[in-house]
């Protein structure tokens, strides 16, 4: 993470003014509940300490103006213009925030400086930014600051960011990430009702790692709408079956039936890991509200197995670092995190053991496939939050 000062510095070196303040907003991995979340389902995401960090402050105009570090290109937005459309470039987010969120108001801009530490894929980097972007467009037409403990507003910037993605950037994702960013750390989400309970930490004893494959998720964007598809194909064949808040909530009792009335090979395996799948969060949540990490290992393990041979949504590169890390004998559980097709997955690692398992993985993936993976642990987090900045900061 930038330190505050550099921050402050890189802002003024854009604007040429100092920034009022910071606000932080991390990105997630999802525990257990893969691509359930756009079929109504119970998900078990995290917040985690990699994030995207913005400085901003008001600048007196009618523009919005984002400068982002990553792609080391100044984005100047006019808010006012609402017959632009998304373009495939990485200010589609900021503009579809401000077209979404009404932002109408004169005299009502701001500048943002933008950098983040969320450099894999799968960690939920656009929800991270669509966060925080929503927060400091809260604060620039209302003057108030959203807290961490106000959790309907923040919901309601999580639907709204998800709008953005899904109607104006066209990628049909649920509301798992931007509730995740927005609320912090782990928790049970129902994707249909938004009801969400927190759940215990980790144990001590064990660590969260995150494993990137180095493999861009160059499939992971057409991939997700594909499985998207096949999902509403099932809901049409199933028709009146299917409740509606979605295909994961049929109940158990009904789906070996709804299994039997799909023909389609392809369509049954889909289905039958949303099936599983809800039933693994429940068991999940279950378990690490006991403490019980070896059963939450077994579970998640079995979630990468589904997502690689039902939902196959995993590469060769995911299912061949999550068998190194089980392998390693340091770990309980791994599995891929995110939409698949590259990126990162996730381990359940002795926290003695954390720098032997990144060693042993790190050299036997290296050794297999010629590219050298990020191994890293991850903590909790709070959701995205602003701080105000002192005069002495």
């Amino acid at each position: 993470m930038l330190k505050t000062l550099d921050g402050l510095q890189r802002f003024a070196a854009s604007f040429g003014y100092r920034p009022d303040f910071y606000v932080r907003s991390p990105g997630r991995i999802n525990l257990i509940g893969e691509h359930i979340d756009y079929c109504g389902g119970l998900v078990m995401p995290m917040a985690i300490g990699q994030a995207t960090h913005g400085w901003y402050g008001f600048n007196g105009t009618s523009l919005i103006r984002i400068f982002s570090e990553r792609f080391n290109e100044l984005a100047v937005i006019n808010p006012l213009d609402v017959m632009s459309g998304a373009s495939g470039h990485w200010s589609d987010y900021s503009q579809g925030l401000l077209r979404f969120s009404a932002h109408r108001k004169l005299g009502r801009g701001f500048d943002v400086y933008l950098t983040s530490d969320i450099s894999a894929g799968g960690l939920s980097s656009s929800a991270s930014l669509l966060a925080l972007l929503s927060l400091v467009d809260h604060h620039a037409l209302t003057g108030q600051i959203i807290p961490l403990a106000d959790q309907s507003e923040r919901l309601r910037l999580a639907m709204l960011c998800q709008r953005v993605e899904n109607a104006y950037v066209g990628v049909p994702s649920g509301i798992m990430d931007p509730a995740s960013v927005l609320l912090g750390e782990i928790m049970t989400l129902s994707c249909q009702t938004l009801k969400y309970q927190r759940l215990a930490p980790i144990s001590h004893d064990y660590r969260l790692v995150i494993m990137d494959t180095q493999v861009p998720r160059t499939l992971a964007g057409s991939g997700y709408a594909a499985r998207v598809a096949e999902v509403r194909a099932i809901e049409a064949v199933l028709r009146s079956a299917v409740p509606r808040g979605g295909l994961a909530q049929c109940p158990p009792t009904e789906r070996d039936d709804h299994l039997l009335r799909l023909s389609d090979p392809v369509l049954k395996r889909r289905a039958q890991h949303i099936f599983d799948e809800q039933q693994r969060v429940i068991l999940a949540a279950d378990a690490l509200n006991r403490l019980d990490m070896a059963g939450l290992g077994a579970l998640m393990n079995q979630s990468h197995r589904s997502l690689s041979a039902d939902y196959e949504v995993s590469c060769p590169e995911l299912d061949l670092v999550c068998e190194l890390s089980v392998q390693s004998g340091y770990s309980l559980g791994a599995r891929m995190t995110g939409a698949g097709f590259g990126g990162c997955a996730i381990s359940l690692v002795d926290a003695k053991n954390v720098e032997a398992h990144a060693e042993f993985v790190s050299a036997q993936y290296q050794r297999q496939t010629g590219l050298k993976p990020v191994v890293q642990s991850c903590e909790p987090s709070v959701g995205t939050e602003i701080t105000l900045l002192s005069e002495k900061s």
